[in-house]
C-alpha cells in the first residue's frame, strides 16, 4: 500500500470512528517514517480548522477549542497548550505564530486536532469524496483520531 493511500485510509478510518483501523494505520505509518505525512495531514488539518471556525473567531474561541481538545485527548496534555493555540490560529491565517514549531510536534498536534474535529462531524464515505472534490484537491478533507490515540 502506498503511503498516500495509507494517509487517505487513516483519515477515512478516523471519519468512521474505526479506532482499531486507526491504530493499525498509525503503527504502519510510524514504521514507514511518516513519509509525506506533514503535507497530507497538514492539508487536512488546515481545511478542517477553517471549516470549524467562522471568519469572526477570536483568540478566546481558539483557546476554548484547545482546552476542550486537551481534556478529551489525554495524550494531548503532553503538548504545549500555547503552541497548540498558535497552531490553530496559524491555520486560520496568523502564520507567523508557529515559526519555531518543529514538524514532528506540528504533526502530533494536527492528528489530535483532527480527532477532535471529526468527533463533531458524521461524514459518510460519499460525503468525504464530495467534500474532497468540492475543494478542488486530491487530499482528504478532514481527519481525526480517537481519544485513545497514542502520540509517538
Amino acid at each position: 500500500m502506498s503511503v498516500r493511500t495509507e494517509f487517505s485510509d487513516l483519515i477515512r478510518a478516523m471519519a468512521r470512528r474505526d479506532w482499531g483501523t486507526v491504530d493499525q494505520l498509525l503503527d504502519a505509518l510510524e514504521t514507514s517514517g511518516w513519509r509525506g505525512g506533514n503535507q497530507v495531514i497538514g492539508a487536512a488539518f488546515a481545511i478542517a480548522v477553517n471549516d470549524r471556525f467562522s471568519a469572526t473567531h477570536s483568540p478566546a474561541d481558539v483557546a476554548r477549542f484547545v482546552a476542550e481538545t486537551r481534556t478529551q485527548f489525554p495524550d494531548a496534555e503532553s503538548l504545549p497548550a500555547q503552541e497548540m493555540e498558535a497552531h490553530v490560529r496559524a491555520a486560520l491565517g496568523e502564520v507567523g505564530l508557529i515559526d519555531n514549531l518543529s514538524p514532528g510536534t506540528a504533526l502530533q498536534m494536527q492528528i489530535v486536532f483532527l480527532g477532535k474535529l471529526l468527533q463533531c462531524r458524521d461524514l459518510s464515505e460519499t460525503q468525504l469524496d464530495h467534500r474532497r472534490g468540492e475543494r478542488g484537491c486530491r487530499l482528504p478533507l478532514t481527519s481525526g483520531a480517537a481519544c485513545h490515540l497514542h502520540l509517538r
